[in-house]
């Protein structure tokens, strides 16, 4: 059974001397637009590739795909491991870096939203983070609301996946992210009413200090 999925991921980059602005300009793309007022003192910049060849303060990747029902446990375990989007026949992938290119220490919080969503699309859907390496499974509390799905974390809150701090961060530190989405088939939810579901998701990053 096809899903069609539109999922945008937007991160949007702000501080506390700089305002940013995310833009969704089309049909599953992902995109970031920062004002670079400030930068040097106080510069988050972003790149697909670990080695920052082409520091940016936007990115773009084409993520509209159209999938169908996966169990996670096929998915690559090195799946973190490519730069830049990676996705694979029922899966969406993308792996992109964050780094301090200021002249000044901070820290950052970050958080993933969820929105537009139809056909309960979110019953079944896992979000799989990696920070640094380390991966954490997201999933929507179980529809009889008795928990957690197995070898998950539940979402935060309604509309919210996740949310963090990342403190101290360091002049020329980075932080490198994956983002993992798929349709779980052996999520009990995962039945014919989901078919043609949509979503959006977006990932905003905010200096904090």
């Amino acid at each position: 059974k096809m899903l069609a999925i539109l999922l945008a991921l937007l991160v949007t980059i702000t501080g506390v001397t700089y305002m940013a602005a995310a833009l969704y300009e089309q049909s599953g793309s992902f995109t970031v637009r920062v004002n670079k007022y400030e930068m040097q003192k106080y510069g988050l910049t972003l790149s697909e590739s670990r080695e920052m060849v082409r520091p940016t303060s936007h990115l773009n990747a084409k993520i509209s795909e159209k999938i169908t029902n996966i169990a996670g446990e096929t998915i690559d375990a090195n799946v973190d491991m490519i730069d830049g989007q990676h996705n694979g026949r029922d899966y969406i992938a993308y792996t992109f870096y964050a780094q301090n290119a200021g002249e000044t220490e901070v820290s950052y919080d970050y958080s993933i939203n969820l929105s537009g969503v139809t056909n309960a699309l979110d019953e079944a859907i896992r979000l799989r983070l990696y920070i640094d390496g380390t991966p954490t499974t997201y999933a929507k509390t179980k529809s009889d609301g008795t928990g957690a799905e197995p070898g998950t974390t539940e979402f935060h809150s309604a509309g919210v996946v996740t949310q963090g701090r990342v403190e101290n961060f360091a002049p020329q530190e980075k932080t490198k992210y994956t983002v993992v989405i798929w349709i779980e088939g052996n999520d009990p939810d995962c039945i014919d009413w989901l078919i043609g579901g949509k979503m959006k998701l977006d990932m905003s990053i905010a200096i904090v200090h």
